[in-house]
């Protein structure tokens, strides 16, 4: 009787066996029809064939080649912002580059350097050559206060700030000599050409100082006494004093 049972027993396991054999079987065929075929186990020491190069019609749509004079305009136009709200030592490549959306590595691909980019953030931030060529020397006190006061459009778009920068830049040992150099290169001295008489580029550092305190009392303090409520009062003072540098000492003239 008891050989009987073991007969039954390993009848049964067989039987088991085989079910299971039958249900793997079909299972395997299940994951093989499957567009989420899994791997099949290997042998570690198995070298692993190259995968067979797949249908055109079956690869993923080419990424677009990336345009490297956008990546560069982005990257340079969020180093402006950077820079113009924070000081130099505090601004990271990677800040930039989250802000421009790029990886980081393509700033100092394009720029080779923080160092680089800043000195190129800042080329034009102050020029003036643009605004002021051919303008009627005699209306210049009145228009630039003007200008300093209501701000540019333009800039505003572009969230860029040059008194930003300018103000950021003087405490920092390693912007404050290329800002001021950038300055004089890029304000007073095209100033000065427009200029006649006698110390031109003394009259026209003194114009860079009215502005550059008004500009500072206005945006970068809020003072509340240069509203719109006394703005013709202020521009007619300022654009005054302004304009006796314009005109120069008769004297000298």
């Amino acid at each position: 009787m008891l050989a009987a049972r073991r007969r039954g027993c390993f009848a049964g396991q067989r039987s088991i066996r085989g079910e299971r054999r039958l249900w793997m079987s079909t299972l395997d065929d299940k994951i093989t029809a499957s567009p989420f075929r899994l791997a099949p186990r290997m042998n570690p020491r198995q070298k692993i064939a190259p995968a067979p190069e797949a249908p055109v019609a079956s690869r993923a749509p080419a990424k677009p080649a990336r345009n490297a004079g956008d990546t560069r305009a982005r990257i340079l136009a969020a180093a402006r912002v950077r820079f113009a709200m924070d000081a130099y030592e505090n601004v990271g490549t990677r800040d930039i580059a989250a802000d421009a959306g790029v990886d980081a590595a393509l700033v100092n691909r394009y720029f080779g350097s923080k160092e680089k980019l800043f000195d190129e953030a800042i080329v034009d931030a102050f020029a003036i050559k643009d605004h002021f060529a051919g303008l009627d020397m005699s209306l210049f006190g009145e228009i630039i206060t003007t200008l300093v006061i209501e701000g540019s459009e333009e800039r505003r778009a572009a969230r860029f700030d040059a008194l930003g920068i300018l103000l950021r830049s003087s405490g920092s040992p390693a912007t404050h000599d290329r800002v001021s150099a950038r300055f004089h290169a890029d304000f007073v001295l095209p100033l000065a050409r427009l200029l006649r008489g006698r110390d031109a580029e003394l009259r026209a550092a003194l114009i860079a100082s009215y502005l550059i305190g008004l500009a500072t009392m206005k945006h970068a303090l809020g003072s509340p006494l240069l509203g719109a409520a006394t703005q013709r009062k202020a521009v007619a003072a300022v654009g005054a004093a302004i304009q006796a540098c314009v005109n120069g000492d008769a004297r000298g003239s």
